[in-house]
């Protein structure tokens, strides 16, 4: 990922992992590491992270913030949702921040604290924004921090460069994922971010969304190949809602906040939508993102041209492989 974003915008970010005495531990789901389209979120987070010279640090022991033991047994969640706080005290960090996932989230902010209140280290404390000196008073129980919050925060105080641009050639709709949205209410905050960093951006029909959302019909671990016409059944009405804004709207990409639905809306998207893609906010953010004033980039975190840069590769002119 590194590489990549080197390749990108010839800044080569830091990812620093196991590091003691950083004031944040970032612990993101592993669905961010594993294939596209989580790992360009994944290199989203670093380029903002190394944007802000954030103090922070990951940890190769805590690397799952998606939490299966809520869809099995409560002694596995209890566990699993420990191990994450047990890697902050180890690391002596104040506070974690997680990266966009539905049921980690689901888990720390409606379970945690009556399982796990007492396992926070006497060092942590209720998360507040080093960039913007904002306290997060709804996660003091917690001491952990939704990433989609902290931007959000991050663009309503002014404090990123954006160019937004850089997403024209995006026509995005959102997906409100059922645990962060219905579960948790975390309607607004990713809609504000979307909008900051992108200019067409279009709504599914009312009904649809936010409080009234439609499932994926792939979560709760569901996302297997055998069962995949059962999703596909499962996900005709968001696949429906979706292929109205692609009609209406030309829409072509529709971002989420759970790496879950990150990989279950991609069948959905093709079989329902085809031509629309799944993306999650902190891609559409580092797109956006300008490092320095003048900077200029010709292509995306999926490496595919700007605006503008189209026909740069029709260019090239080959090598006389004679003179070669």
């Amino acid at each position: 990922m590194v590489d990549d974003i080197e390749e990108v915008t010839g800044r080569r970010v830091k990812a620093p992992l196991n590091e003691h005495g950083h004031e944040i531990l970032f612990i993101t789901p592993s669905g961010d590491v594993f294939a596209d389209p989580g790992i360009y979120t994944f290199m989203g987070y670093l380029m903002l992270f190394d944007y802000l010279d954030l103090d922070y640090t990951m940890s190769t022991y805590a690397s799952e913030g998606g939490n299966f033991g809520s869809f099995t047994n409560n002694e596995v969640m209890k566990k699993l949702n420990a191990k994450m706080y047990h890697e902050a005290n180890r690391l002596g960090c104040k506070w974690i921040l997680g990266g966009e996932c539905g049921h980690m989230w689901r888990v720390v902010h409606q379970y945690m604290d009556t399982m796990n209140g007492d396992t926070q280290g006497s060092q942590m404390s209720t998360p507040k924004s080093p960039i913007t000196g904002t306290v997060f008073d709804t996660a003091a129980a917690t001491k952990m921090l939704h990433i989609v919050e902290f931007t959000a925060d991050l663009i309503k105080h002014g404090k990123l460069n954006l160019d937004p641009s850089r997403n024209d050639h995006l026509r995005v709709t959102f997906h409100d994922s059922c645990n962060p949205a219905r579960g948790m209410g975390l309607l607004d905050e990713p809609r504000y971010v979307i909008k900051a960093v992108c200019n067409n951006f279009f709504e599914m029909p009312a009904g649809t969304t936010r409080e009234q959302t439609f499932c994926c019909a792939g979560g709760s671990g569901l996302n297997t190949e055998e069962i995949l016409e059962i999703r596909l059944r499962g996900g005709l009405p968001r696949g429906n809602a979706l292929k109205y804004v692609q009609n209406t709207h030309d829409v072509n990409l529709m971002a989420c906040i759970c790496a879950i639905d990150r990989a279950t809306l991609i069948p959905l998207a093709d079989y329902w939508a085809p031509g629309v893609k799944i993306t999650g906010t902190h891609e559409l953010v580092a797109n956006a993102l300008v490092f320095e004033e003048g900077e200029e980039r010709t292509m995306d975190l999926r490496q595919e041209p700007l605006p503008g840069f189209e026909d740069e590769d029709d260019n090239w002119t080959p090598p006389n492989m004679e003179e070669a």
